[in-house]
């Protein structure tokens, strides 16, 4: 027997339904079965002791949908303490005893004084049903009609920023199902709250029949005396009832806290929260301090408690201004300790985890370059990248790189290195041809490496008197940043990006916007427009973007697809971006033969389709689109690589991972105002039959 029940109490815990059942059938017991009087002041304990426990959880609660189960806790407690009430009233009757609790109980708030003890029980019973139960009951009534009235208003309002794409679907999801808590909560703590009023109701009840069973029972059936009977069932009466009372005096505490409880922003505990409030004013404190002394001095009112509440009151308020109400001398040091310095006298390196774009001076550098001119050239060129390629450029401010070189410089996205270089202080680099800095007699050195030439600052009057091009280091570091900018542009927008842009939108076309998010989750958006910007298509004409996803989006779940068919709608302005002033499209065209090869030589992988060529095919192609990037390079001409839309990605990927930089179009990427001149062709020869017969 031992272990069985040492093993029900290991095992309890991790049951709690099966613990929440057998109190529920604990009660049905109680009220049918007569009960030992031990084990009634064992339960008498655990209903008081639950009743506390219950209190101290609601007033350390931040908000009542922490304890959503409230409304079943009070039904299962009122439940639990009737059943309680009637095996005590069993044994008050039939016995003439109920246990030590209620007859300790029933002693000391009697005290020789059944007159006493039966006012103090009248009293807890009016202040529990008159003022604890009603009230609560009403205000949960009021909240419930407030909270089910302002559902429909609540539900449209986070559809509102659902569209806005002020928050996600997750956001939405949770807010919706903490509503519908809200709602449920409310709702069942208006029917709960009858329960509290009907079990003091019921109080009032049994402590009558008590009081007239047990004392004609003495009477008639004990042969007690009239004093000895109304001594003896007026105490176990009173004890019972008093015993009964506290615990749903407590319960309808906890539930007045709960739905008296107001969310506010702070989120705070209930104690933390009214000492906030009351103490947040520190004028309101010494007020309330200066009239307590003032009623300490009228005759006849004690002196000293009035003078210690006005002592506590006013050190609150002095406590309050050194925590909180800094006076403004202090807030001026503390605003100016926390300023920034000037430009040139910071000297420690500004931590960039939170930056996407990041640019690092070598320590050397930081007194060579001119801070402002650098900010401003940097601003000029995220303005030009911005406006080309539609995306928004975030602050990018120079940071000291304390390891890097003398004279170096790097540039990194996402915390990882994409450009390094050194460039030389104290001096310019030309932007020009060297012949000319040749014929003018200038000085200058050049870079055996990078063939750069640099020219001494002093010289800058003799240049521009020349007319050379020159760039200042600022300009030449914010250059680099441009093409940086350019090239992972991609890396800039995301998710959180991507709602911006549709926010935007959707001031002037809320319809498209919806449609588009009818058809297309926002990650979805955000790797189309990604997938353009890499290879710099620009996504400025956002309408035409977003009828290009309407259109397509519901037709072609695969992402990569549906850049192709985005790209098509957007054809007019690829033209455009690649065509010269004559409006043609200089092209090199990928033979069909070729575009064969490569579309067989496509392969379903576990990430998706890839190209793979024969070693022999990869060089011979490789070698082609060398010498098309070269002649390109010597021309300074705009060509692109033209292909079928099915393997024009493969091609491009091909290229990417080459180091090559061309862009490749597919047929349906050509607008018809714009004419096509191919200048070249691509040919992607088949292998020998002496290496098919190797591979076999």
């Amino acid at each position: 027997m031992a272990n069985v029940l040492r093993d029900f109490i290991v095992r309890a815990p991790a049951h709690p339904d099966f613990m929440v059942a057998l109190m529920l059938l604990l009660a049905i017991g109680m009220m049918i079965m007569p009960i030992p009087i031990i084990v009634i002041d064992m339960l008498i304990g655990f209903n008081l002791g639950f009743a506390i426990l219950l209190l101290m959880v609601a007033l350390y609660l931040t908000t009542p949908l922490d304890f959503s189960s409230l409304p079943g806790v009070i039904l299962i407690s009122t439940v639990f303490r009737l059943a309680l009430t009637i095996a005590t009233t069993r044994l008050i009757l039939a016995e003439g005893d109920a246990g030590s609790i209620i007859h300790t109980f029933g002693d000391f708030v009697i005290s020789g004084n059944i007159a006493v003890g039966i006012v103090i029980f009248l009293i807890v019973t009016m202040v529990q049903f008159m003022v604890l139960a009603k009230g609560a009951e009403r205000v949960a009534e009021v909240s419930a009609r407030f909270t089910l009235d302002a559902l429909p208003g609540k539900q449209m309002a986070i559809d509102a920023e659902l569209r806005n794409s002020h928050i996600d679907q997750h956001e939405a999801r949770r807010r919706r199902a903490a509503l519908e808590q809200e709602s449920q909560l409310h709702g069942a703590m208006d029917g709960a709250m009858k329960f509290v009023k009907g079990d003091a109701i019921a109080g009032l009840i049994v402590i009558c029949i008590n009081m007239l069973g047990g004392i004609s029972i003495g009477l008639l059936s004990k042969g007690m005396s009239l004093d000895d009977a109304l001594h003896q069932y007026t105490l176990l009466t009173i004890g019972d009832a008093l015993i009964s009372q506290i615990p749903a005096l407590l319960l309808s505490i906890t539930a007045a806290t709960i739905v008296t409880r107001v969310n506010g922003p702070s989120k705070l505990k209930l104690g933390a929260d009214i000492v906030h409030q009351l103490t947040a004013s520190t004028q309101a404190l010494r007020l309330a301090a200066c009239v307590l002394v003032f009623m300490g001095l009228v005759p006849g009112f004690p002196l000293p408690p009035f003078f210690v509440l006005a002592v506590l009151f006013a050190a609150a308020s002095f406590v309050k201004v050194g925590k909180g109400d800094k006076p403004a001398a202090k807030i001026g040091a503390s605003v100016a300790a926390s300023a920034p310095a000037p430009a040139a006298a910071q000297k420690q390196p500004v931590h960039a985890e939170a930056l996407p774009i990041a640019l690092f001076l070598a320590p050397n550098l930081t007194d060579s370059i001119d801070k402002d001119e650098l900010e401003e050239s940097i601003s000029r060129v995220s303005r030009l990248v911005s406006a080309d390629l539609g995306i928004t450029i975030p602050r990018i401010p120079a940071q000291i790189g304390e390891s890097l070189s003398s004279s170096q410089f790097r540039v990194d996205v996402d915390s990882v290195p994409v450009e390094r270089d050194v460039i030389n202080p104290g001096h310019l680099a030309l932007n020009d041809d060297v012949a000319n800095i040749e014929l003018s007699g200038i000085p200058f050195q050049q870079d055996p490496e990078t063939n750069r030439v640099w020219i001494e600052e002093r010289h800058a009057a003799a240049l521009k008197a020349a007319g050379i091009g020159y760039h200042r280091l600022s300009e030449v570091l914010a250059l680099r940043l441009h093409s940086t900018l350019t090239r992972y542009a991609q890396r800039l927008v995301g998710i959180q990006e991507t709602r911006q842009l549709l926010a935007r939108m959707e001031q002037e076309y809320p319809d498209l916007v919806k449609e588009v998010l009818r058809t297309a989750t926002v990650p979805r958006i955000a790797e189309v427009l990604r997938r353009l910007l890499d290879e710099g298509i620009p996504i400025r004409n956002t309408r035409l973007l977003l009828e290009a996803l309407a259109e397509w989006s519901e037709r072609e779940q695969n992402a990569v697809l549906l850049t192709e068919y985005v790209r098509a709608t957007l054809k007019r302005q690829i033209c455009f971006r690649y065509a010269n002033a004559h409006r043609v499209v200089v092209a090199f065209i990928i033979e069909r033969e070729s575009e064969e090869i490569i579309r067989g030589a496509v392969r379903e992988t576990a990430v998706g389709p890839y190209l793979v060529l024969d070693e022999w095919q990869s060089e011979k192609l490789l070698a082609q689109f060398r010498q098309i990037h070269a002649t390109i390079a010597q021309s300074k001409s705009q060509p692109v690589v033209l292909g079928s839309m099915d393997i024009r990605r493969f091609v491009r990927g091909f290229l990417t991972r080459n180091g090559i930089d061309l862009p490749v179009l597919s047929y349906q990427d050509l607008a018809a105002d714009f004419t096509v001149q191919p200048i070249g062709s691509v040919k992607l020869p088949k292998a020998p039959s002496s290496l098919l017969t190797a591979a076999n």
